[in-house]
């Protein structure tokens, strides 16, 4: 009988501990397959058809033949490339598909100069990798910009790519110390600026490439010219987001057209869609509570750790390639293409997606794929270059 009692009570002890380990598991799958269910369940892509509309013919887009596509990694990018002695800097190269970035630029010899306003956090993530400096950055602090402009001049080093990769997803309506919708100040005037002060490091380097951050978001909307910050129109979150996407395009055929006297080209890249980036935990810091911050950063890293990426492409299904969401090892390929593949040489003003020149397509067109000519449109980009100048006070020459 005493053994009997001896056995229960062993077994009654592991029966709590197993019980009291299962708790958190079960309730980390449940938060685990909400995610994968929230987004299966808004998606559109298994009933969107294949596309067989009108591809427009363009000399300035037109494809190269290579070996890249849509599942390229950033690491698979690099192979076979010296990147001895170069020296990278990059906003938001320490997180998602930019922390990818990072890691294939190193791997090759760069030193990757990391802008971030957080730190600590870039320390964490960045934590023994080597060639790499933590510099502070916000974007939305002039004089944040400014100090760090003036540091790395005085370095008198070159800067061989600018990547500006940093950027705000689509959030309540808020505005900067300037009134500036918040979202275009972050995307689009921040990297701007930065990149017109860094001008002088650009031009030492004598061959440079900058890199801007597009989305395929771009698709959806024009710049309203009349009114970038909602003083009239009602806000919508995600077309400020869009917006700022077309205007990222446009800065970087603007750029492209005035740098390239000093051996400066200009690019914009659509990463992919990447539903593990880190884009999410971003923007949710800049309003958020610490709850949805904290909830957003362990959704995209469960998706990242357990395979959430090709989960969703299995129950999705999607009939286009453009459609297929990335991993952030994927997310980061066009970003190092752009930065150091020698096919793009004597190139300039494109906008590149899965490590190529993309198609355009028409403007209101269902392609998940593309760009639209309201992206690369010179007249528009002309006047986003104006706009930008007088927000910010900052002229070129």
């Amino acid at each position: 009988m005493k053994n009997i009692k001896h056995i229960k009570k062993k077994w009654s002890l592991r029966k709590k501990i197993i019980i009291t380990l299962s708790i958190p598991l079960i309730l980390f799958l449940f938060f685990y397959f909400s995610i994968i269910l929230l987004f299966v369940s808004k998606d559109t892509s298994k009933d969107t058809p294949l596309y067989v509309g009108e591809i427009i013919s363009d000399t300035l887009q037109q494809p190269l033949i290579n070996n890249f596509g849509h599942s390229t990694t950033a690491m698979e990018v690099v192979e076979g490339i010296d990147l001895s002695g170069k020296i990278i800097v990059m906003t938001g190269g320490h997180t998602g598909t930019g922390l990818q970035a990072t890691k294939a630029f190193i791997s090759k010899g760069a030193t990757v100069v990391a802008l971030t306003p957080d730190v600590e956090l870039a320390k964490n993530n960045l934590d023994g990798l080597p060639n790499v400096e933590i510099e502070y950055l916000n974007l939305l602090d002039i004089k944040s910009i400014d100090a760090f402009v003036i540091k790395f001049l005085n370095s008198n080093r070159p800067i061989h790519t600018l990547i500006n990769s940093a950027g705000l997803f689509s959030s309540p309506l808020h505005k900067d110390e300037r009134g500036y919708e918040k979202i275009f100040a972050v995307n689009v005037l921040g990297h701007y600026e930065l990149s017109l002060k860094l001008l002088p490091a650009l031009k030492k380097a004598n061959g440079s490439r900058i890199i801007n951050l597009s989305s395929r978001g771009h698709r959806l909307t024009d710049i309203n010219f009349e009114d970038i910050n909602f003083e009239y129109t009602k806000y919508d979150n995600f077309l400020a987001y869009c917006q700022s996407k077309t205007a990222v395009s446009l800065v970087s055929v603007k750029q492209d057209e005035l740098f390239k006297k000093y051996n400066i080209r200009s690019f914009s890249v659509h990463p992919g869609a990447v539903p593990s980036s880190d884009l999410f935990t971003t923007t949710f810091k800049s309003y958020a509570s610490i709850f949805q911050v904290c909830m957003a950063d362990m959704a995209a890293k469960s998706l990242r750790v357990f395979y959430g990426t090709e989960l969703l492409n299995y129950l999705r299904k999607p009939k286009n390639e453009g459609d297929i969401y990335k991993t952030v090892q994927q997310g980061g390929a066009t970003t190092v293409w752009a930065a150091v593949d020698p096919q793009l040489n004597g190139k300039g003003g494109q906008y590149l997606e899965d490590c190529n020149i993309a198609q355009m397509v028409p403007n209101g067109s269902d392609a998940p794929f593309g760009v639209r000519p309201w992206a690369l449109n010179k007249q528009s980009a002309n006047q986003i270059w104006e706009i930008c100048e007088k927000m910010t006070g900052v002229y070129f020459e």
